[in-house]
């Protein structure tokens, strides 16, 4: 069996590398949703995310101290990006639902149609 405490890094370098794969294997997972299933799910997918960010940092790592991004110094700037981030994904997908859930403005009758024109006075 693998140990796991093997690959621990423990370096900030390392730290900050781990990281940052986290945050490539979370846009690959973006973009695969969005490509992948409709824009409704989409924007429900990114303020999940959002929430999740915000939430998880704020309550878990602040409030109750149980853990943190990482081990090192280095969570003390890269935590409030994460929430900054966090909450940009939750305005983003919110603002986007609210726009496509508008229903589009009604058109005026044609001069042709029943309502208007000589076939609707008839």
């Amino acid at each position: 069996m693998f140990p796991l405490a093997t690959v621990a890094p423990t370096t900030m370098g390392g730290r900050i590398a781990v990281v940052l794969l986290g945050v490539a294997i979370l846009i690959l997972t973006l973009l695969g949703a969005r490509r992948l299933y409709p824009p409704s799910f989409f924007r429900g997918f990114v303020v999940a995310v959002g929430i999740f960010l915000s939430f998880d940092i704020v309550v878990f790592h602040w409030l109750f101290r149980l853990h943190r991004i990482t081990a090192g110094p280095e969570a003390d700037v890269i935590e409030p990006i994460l929430v900054a981030v966090g909450v940009g994904f939750v305005v983003v997908g919110l603002r986007g639902e609210s726009r496509s859930s508008v229903a589009p403005p009604a058109h005026a009758p044609s001069e042709g149609s029943e309502a208007g024109g000589e076939e609707g006075r008839r």
